[in-house]
């Protein structure tokens, strides 16, 4: 009997210890799938689920920026009929929680960072994504890289190349429906934030967090990118530029693809 009593207890002694494996384990095999992910543009299967894509993009710096004064002020916003094309996904209805890394901001937006999200997914929310989905600040997380764990991010860290931000989103190809979408913001890049109006003066020598941000989201709501002379006004146009707050605001062309979808 003792002996049996005996073996009880350490075998409850040893539980832990094999849970605890078993977590790093997970973990482990989590990392080495997100490490599977390359950031260049492009749908990708995701290891350990069949039933899943993750789609990359990427969104680079206009390729020839021109050199302009520092503070810039009333800025155009003109209009575009082009219509934006769909992704193949929709975010599903109800509410769509996400979680802000404001510890990985640069200094220059610090804080700003919720009034930044807010904006930019009011901009989304303002179209007719807005009567099915809704956009719920789930508070903060200290994530920073991308990776299928069912949180949804906005964060900055590092990204290849020269990428202003990357945006990945898993996705089920039989619905349609999203699974999780994290986007990172390259942090080495000079960054600033403008809240956006008719007569804004902005820094033209950074990237605005919310232009960028707000384009970046039209990927998560199931929005293509568009590289034409016809969609250069266009939130969802595939470059971004120093001094821009034009992709605060979503253009004719912008909100009848999202009609198309929701």
């Amino acid at each position: 009997m003792k002996k049996i009593v005996a073996i009880l207890i350490i075998a409850l002694m040893l539980l832990p210890f094999l849970f605890s494996e078993k977590k790093i384990a997970q973990a482990s095999n989590i990392q080495k799938e997100n490490s599977d992910i390359p950031e260049k543009d492009g749908v990708y299967d995701v290891p350990g689920h069949s039933n899943l894509k993750v789609r990359v993009f990427v969104h680079n710096p206009k390729p020839t920026p021109t050199d302009q004064p520092s503070l810039v002020c009333n800025l155009s916003d003109p209009d575009s009929n082009a219509v934006v094309a769909p992704t193949g996904w929709h975010l599903p209805s109800g509410n769509w929680t996400y979680k802000l890394n404001i510890g990985s901001t640069p200094s220059s937006i610090g804080s700003n960072l919720v009034n930044i999200a807010d904006s930019a997914f009011a901009t989304w929310s303002s179209s007719s994504v807005g009567a099915k989905v809704a956009f719920v600040n789930g508070g903060t997380t200290g994530i920073s890289r991308k990776g299928f764990d069912r949180n949804n991010i906005i964060a900055w860290g590092r990204t290849s190349g020269s990428a202003l931000a990357v945006t990945y989103t898993w996705y089920y190809p039989s619905t349609g429906l999203v699974a999780e979408v994290d986007t990172i913001m390259n942090k080495k890049y000079q960054w600033s934030w403008t809240a956006y109006s008719a007569d804004a003066c902005v820094n033209s020598n950074t990237y605005d967090a919310q232009d960028i941000l707000t384009h970046e989201l039209g990927h998560w709501i199931g929005l293509n990118d568009e590289y034409t002379s016809s969609y250069v006004n266009s939130t969802m146009y595939g470059y971004g530029s120093k001094g821009e707050i034009k992709k605060d605001t979503l253009t004719t062309g912008d909100s009848a693809g999202v009609s198309a979808i929701y």
